[in-house]
Formats: structure tokens, C-alpha cells, sequence
């Protein structure tokens, strides 16, 4: 374990990272403590139903943690906000409007799939407005939900799978620029925790803008437990986001 936590500093050097994270189980915890690691988020249970998973960061620019005071004032609202709306599981399902369906995607959507990202998203890190690469996803432990509305696809969410940790991450949601701000992806959360029982995972979790009123309030009301805020994390649409880590069972 020590060498490869020196060969992952190595590496981030080399490439002039400012940042280092990384996701590990509790037996790990201690290695990475003792390097510098620091712990921003805890998932009890997060690896099989049974071990602990932590995430970890290793900042190698001090400024690369520093949040403006603006900044940490949104952030603790947000965590405000989204607890307080949190309700009990009974009351956590919501019916469909008129003309709506959720249901999950096949093959045969990845060209309306790859249409609506290239209009959510200005800029991404990977090349998800190609309909080639999200079928390779989709072959690779991927799943991909789509709410429609009289058969246009509006909202998207993308699934990753990790069958040997029995565990699941929703990692990204898309939703067509006429739809903002009317908390579609509600309805994705709800499908995915539906179907989370046949995909054999006992874990979901979710990254989501620390800045985002309304994707924490959504996973807040879906039961979803904030298990820790990465600073400084990641890039959405040209911004350094911090990202809440959001977690149910």
C-alpha cells in the first residue's frame, strides 16, 4: 500500500496535479492517514453492505482548499436547506404529470441520449455527446435512465454499476435547458432506488454541487444521508465545484 501511495504522488507531480482523491475502504483508512490524507466524506457500509468507504484528499497546492468566504456561506445554506427538507421514506414518492414516463434506456436512445447532452452541457471531461462512446458505457457496468414527456427525452441520468462492491453511483443528470429548475431529476432518483434491489447493490450514492439547492433537496427527500462535502473538487462548465456526497441503503 506504501508504494503505491508514492507512486500516485509521483505521478501527481509529475502531471502538476493540484489535488489528489480517492475513494477506499476502512482497512485502508490508517495507510493514508498516515501520508496526509485527509477524510472528506464517509459512507458506512458503502463496500458490500458490511466496510466503511472513505473518501479521501490530498491537497499539494494549499490554495487549491481554500473556498471564498461566499463560497462556504452557499455551501453550509445548501446543507441547511437540503436537511431540513428531508422527508419520511412513505412520503418520498411522487406521481408522474401528465404526458411523463421514466423508464431506463436502451441501445436505441443513445443517439437522443447523446443529442441531449450536447445541449445540457457546454463543455465535459468525456465525450458523452458521442452515441458510439455511451454504448461502450453501456457495455461496460453502465446504465442510463431517461424521463420523457409525449416521448421527448428531457432528463438523463447515468448509473455506474460496481458489482463487486455491491454498490452503485449516480454520477451525472442532464436535463434539456427549456426543463431547469423544475427538479425532474426527482423522478430519475426514484426509479434508480426502485431498481436498485435487481442490479444486487445495497448502496447508492451520489456527487452533487455543494451549490446546487436543488439536486441536495432532491437527494435529501429520496432519504438519501449527506455523508461529507470535496472541496474544491471538481470542473462543471468551466467552475471549480466543491461536490456533497450523498448516500442511502
Amino acid at each position: 500500500m506504501d508504494s503505491l501511495i508514492t507512486k500516485i504522488n509521483e505521478l501527481a507531480h509529475q502531471k502538476k496535479y493540484d489535488k489528489i482523491v480517492g475513494r477506499v475502504p476502512q482497512e485502508a483508512i490508517e495507510v493514508f492517514q498516515s501520508s496526509g490524507y485527509r477524510i472528506e466524506a464517509t459512507i458506512p457500509k458503502l463496500y458490500n453492505g458490511k466496510t466503511t468507504g472513505y473518501f479521501l484528499a490530498d491537497y499539494l497546492n494549499g490554495e487549491r482548499r481554500q473556498c471564498t468566504e461566499g463560497k462556504l456561506k452557499t455551501i453550509a445554506s445548501v446543507k441547511t436547506i437540503a436537511r431540513a427538507a428531508s422527508a419520511p421514506l412513505k412520503n418520498s414518492n411522487f406521481t408522474l404529470g401528465n404526458g411523463l414516463h421514466v423508464r431506463k434506456l436502451n441501445k436505441e436512445d443513445m443517439f437522443a441520449l447523446a443529442d441531449l447532452h450536447a445541449k445540457a452541457f457546454k463543455t465535459y471531461p468525456l465525450p458523452i455527446h458521442k452515441p458510439e462512446y455511451l454504448i461502450e458505457l453501456s457495455d461496460k457496468n453502465h446504465e442510463f435512465y431517461g424521463l420523457f414527456k409525449y416521448g421527448e427525452l428531457l432528463v438523463s441520468t447515468i448509473v455506474k454499476i460496481l458489482d463487486t462492491e455491491s454498490n452503485l453511483e449516480i454520477v451525472d443528470f442532464a436535463t434539456h435547458p427549456d426543463c431547469r429548475g423544475q427538479n425532474l431529476s426527482y423522478y430519475l432518483v426514484q426509479q434508480v432506488k426502485k431498481n436498485r434491489v435487481q442490479m444486487g447493490c445495497k448502496a447508492i450514492y451520489s456527487l452533487v454541487r455543494a451549490s446546487s439547492y436543488g439536486l441536495n433537496i432532491t437527494f435529501s427527500k429520496q432519504g438519501f444521508t449527506l455523508g461529507g462535502t470535496l472541496y474544491n473538487d471538481t470542473m462543471i462548465r468551466d467552475n471549480l465545484e466543491s461536490m456533497n456526497v450523498w448516500y442511502c441503503h
